[in-house]
């Protein structure tokens, strides 16, 4: 049963300002940390199912996931606990809607909003694969469109609890949530492995799942369409999706040909890599950035032009280590004074850069308590 109520505290530190949102095993609101006003959105599974082993493991791998990977388009898991035997997550407040609200009120999105969209959501993926994270439950719903002032969208990634954990080796390690035969996942954007429960899935079914959220933005509608879960897995394992231009003619070759690729019911023929899958994507769209090449950008830019004094002063430098190591050179061939006793002196001064900065801690281990957080949906 949904706590309705405000006012009251969770394990005594996070006071219940609204719901925000249910799901089937829990809900999700918005609190204040007391100590610090800061707030935040909670996760807390209802009383009747903290006996059951799949919620209460879900919880924990959506924090161990969250927490593994180093991404500003992932969902930050700030802190977890347990209030009154109920498991909960607490994670950063994000204020926009989701991307299933926003197809929801323009049916579909134009080729550079859907690239924007898209391009963030690989980024974020780029970090979380090379973490060793496959998400294995991309959907429109769990992508959070943030907004950050008169920007465009910013995209966030949430849900990481039907996450698979593997190591960097490639081989699955025994921490997945699926057994052998059951499939996880939104079947409407399931990749045909996930879809058949085959336990090699890895960052290839996510880059899949990419693929039909493009599609979907494109062309107002899913990949793969049926009237029951079963109609849609079956279509996705036996059936190829229909080429983006059978229902967005408008769309431009590269745009389509990117999207029909990362579809491939054949992973092979697919992206290998997110990273591979947004460096085509900067091909097919020109206002797509790549990363790397952002950042360099960024780097210079970053750097003022040198004026003529620095040349001067740089120069001088030069002459002056010319001069020293002269001096030094001469020194070395005179002989060896005679012994003296030294002298007390006071200890060199410490360079100011080398001095590091006091860590910032606090209730959450070390998060920035000045950090903006934002609104989360509901759970799934």
């Amino acid at each position: 049963m949904v706590d309705e109520g405000t006012g009251w505290l969770v394990n005594g530190r996070y006071r219940v300002e609204r719901l925000i949102g249910r799901g089937g095993v829990g809900a999700v609101y918005e609190a204040t940390l007391v100590a610090t006003g800061q707030r935040v959105a909670i996760k807390l599974i209802w009383a009747e199912h903290v006996s059951d082993e799949s919620v209460v493991t879900r919880f924990a791998r959506e924090a161990k996931a969250a927490s593994a990977v180093a991404s500003e388009h992932i969902a930050r898991v700030l802190d977890s606990g347990s209030h009154e035997g109920r498991p909960y997550l607490v994670m950063e407040l994000l204020v926009g809607e989701d991307l299933g609200a926003r197809l929801r009120r323009h049916h579909r999105l134009s080729i550079d909003e859907t690239a924007h969209v898209v391009a963030q959501i690989l980024g974020g993926l780029a970090r979380a694969h090379a973490a060793g994270i496959v998400h294995r439950d991309l959907k429109p719903d769990n992508v959070l469109l943030v907004e950050r002032g008169a920007d465009r969208a910013f995209v966030k990634i949430v849900d990481f609890g039907t996450s698979k954990i593997q190591p960097l080796t490639g081989k699955t390690a025994p921490l997945s949530l699926t057994r052998n035969g059951i499939a996880v996942g939104t079947p409407l954007y399931m990749s045909p492995e996930q879809a058949e429960a085959r336990g090699d899935v890895d960052e290839r079914s996510d880059l899949y799942s990419v693929g039909a959220l493009a599609f979907e933005c494109l062309t107002g509608r899913p990949p793969h369409v049926g009237e029951t879960d079963e109609a849609v897995v079956a279509a996705i394992c036996t059936r190829d999706a229909p080429p983006v231009r059978s229902l967005a003619p408008a769309t431009p070759e590269g745009v389509a040909a990117f999207v029909d690729k990362a579809l491939a019911r054949d992973r092979a023929q697919r992206f290998s890599s997110a990273r591979q899958m947004l460096d085509a994507l900067a091909d097919a769209v020109p206002s797509v950035t790549r990363p790397s090449r952002r950042a360099a950008a960024a780097s210079v830019a970053a750097r003022p032009p040198l004026s003529a004094w620095t040349w001067v002063a740089a120069f001088g430098a030069a002459l002056c280590g010319v001069v020293i190591t002269a001096l030094v050179a001469a020194h070395l061939r005179e002989p060896a004074p005679s012994p003296v006793t030294q002298t007390a002196r006071s200890p060199s001064a410490v360079p100011i850069s080398e001095v590091a900065p006091p860590a910032v801690s606090g209730a959450f281990g070390g998060v920035d308590a000045s950090a903006e957080f934002t609104l989360v949906p509901a759970m799934p």
